[in-house]
C-alpha cells in the first residue's frame, strides 16, 4: 500500500501547500469604471477573444460568441449586439477601434453612429505553477515522484469607447483550473474555468453599463424564445475540418456544435449535427412568423448568428430572412 509518509513533510510540504492554497483559493473580481454620465451606446461590438497563448483562429471566435450569447441574456433588449464572426479586426490592441476594423461599416445599415458604440474586447493569459511530490511506503521509503501542475487563467474584458479613445470598463479575475474535474462534454470545452470566468466577467461589465445601454430603437415582439446555433461558417473551423480525416473532423464538429449550444440535450445535437450552417428555431413566442424547426440560413444575404436575429427586432426596415421549413422547403421572410 502506498501513501504520503513523513519525508513528504521534509521533502514536498513547500510546493504542496502553495499549489493546494493557489488551487483553492475563491474567484477575485476587480472593476475598473470610467463611464461617463453622458455615453449612450446603441451597440456593443464583441471582438475575437485574445489568447495570450497559441489558440486555433475558430477558438477565438466561439469563445466570444458564448460573450455575445451572455450579452443577449443580460441586456438583449438594451442594445445591439455584434459578434466576432461578423467583424474584421486588423489590430486588435489598438484603441482606435475604428482604423483597426471594420466595425463603422458593420454599424452603418443599423443607423448606429460610431460614437454611439462600444467594443468589448475579452483576453485572457495562462500562467503554470509547477512542483513535485514523493511517494513513500509504510516504512517511509521513497517509492518515486509525482509531478503537479496547477494552471490559472488570468482574464479581463475591457470596454472601449472608440471614438474617444477611452476604456470606460475592465473587469479581471482569474480561475484555477481542476484537473479532476469531471467531463461531462465530451470534451467540446478545452477549459471550461476559463469560459466561466470569461462569462461572469462580461456579466459583470455589462452590470457596470446598464446605465449607458439604449438601444436605437423600441425592440418589436421576439421572433424566436429558443434557438441553437449551427456554427459550421465560424471563420477558420472549414479550414481545420478539412485538414483531418473523415472520423476526427466528425469528431470537432460534433464538439463544436456542443461548445456553441451548452444547454441543449446531446440528443438534440445529434439531430441538429446533420443540419446546414445557420439557426435552428426550437421554441417560438404565439403569432410569430417562424415556426419551431425552421433553420434560419441567412438574414440579408448574410449568417445568421443568434444576435443577427435579435438585431432584426431594432431595424429600421425588414430583413429578408432565407429559412428552410422543417418539411426542407426554403422560404423566404420579411422579418421582423
Amino acid at each position: 500500500m502506498k501513501r504520503l509518509g513523513p519525508s513528504l513533510l521534509a521533502r514536498g510540504l513547500l510546493p504542496l501547500v502553495a499549489l493546494a492554497a493557489l488551487a483553492c483559493r475563491g474567484p477575485s473580481v476587480q472593476v475598473k469604471r470610467d463611464v461617463p454620465e453622458d455615453l449612450g451606446a446603441s451597440a456593443v461590438v464583441v471582438y475575437p477573444f485574445l489568447f495570450r497563448w497559441q489558440a486555433p483562429p475558430w477558438r477565438a471566435v466561439e469563445l466570444s460568441q458564448r460573450l455575445v450569447d451572455v450579452g443577449l441574456a443580460e441586456a438583449g433588449d438594451a442594445t445591439l449586439f455584434f459578434g466576432p464572426g461578423e467583424v474584421r479586426v486588423y489590430r486588435p490592441e489598438e484603441d482606435n477601434a475604428w482604423a483597426a476594423s471594420d466595425a463603422v461599416a458593420v454599424l452603418a445599415p443599423h443607423g448606429v453612429r460610431p460614437d454611439a458604440a462600444l467594443v468589448l474586447r475579452p483576453r485572457a493569459e495562462r500562467r503554470v505553477q509547477s512542483g513535485e511530490r514523493e511517494l513513500v511506503d509504510s516504512h517511509g521509503r521513497t517509492m518515486g515522484r509525482s509531478a503537479q501542475e496547477t494552471v490559472v487563467y488570468l482574464g479581463t474584458v475591457e470596454v472601449l469607447h472608440p471614438a474617444s479613445q477611452r476604456v470606460v470598463l475592465e473587469v479581471s479575475g482569474e480561475a484555477t483550473a481542476d484537473p479532476f474535474a469531471d467531463v461531462t462534454d465530451d470534451g467540446a470545452d478545452p477549459a471550461p474555468e476559463l469560459t466561466r470566468l470569461m462569462e461572469d466577467l462580461t456579466r459583470e461589465a455589462l452590470k457596470g453599463l446598464s446605465g449607458a445601454l439604449r438601444p436605437p430603437r423600441a425592440p418589436s415582439p421576439p421572433l424566436a424564445t429558443e434557438v441553437a446555433w449551427i456554427p459550421w461558417e465560424t471563420p477558420g473551423l472549414a479550414a481545420e475540418l478539412e485538414g483531418k480525416d473523415l472520423l476526427d473532423a466528425e469528431v470537432l464538429r460534433r464538439q463544436r456544435l456542443r461548445f456553441a449550444n451548452p444547454g441543449v440535450a446531446p440528443a438534440e445535437l445529434d439531430a441538429l449535427a446533420g443540419l446546414p450552417a445557420g439557426l435552428h428555431v426550437r421554441a417560438v413566442p404565439p403569432g410569430a412568423k417562424l415556426a419551431a424547426g425552421d433553420l434560419v440560413l441567412s438574414l440579408d444575404g448574410r449568417p445568421a448568428p443568434p444576435q443577427a436575429l435579435e438585431r432584426v427586432r431594432m431595424m429600421q426596415v425588414p430583413a429578408e430572412a432565407s429559412v428552410r421549413r422543417s418539411s426542407g422547403r426554403i422560404v423566404s421572410l420579411q422579418l421582423p
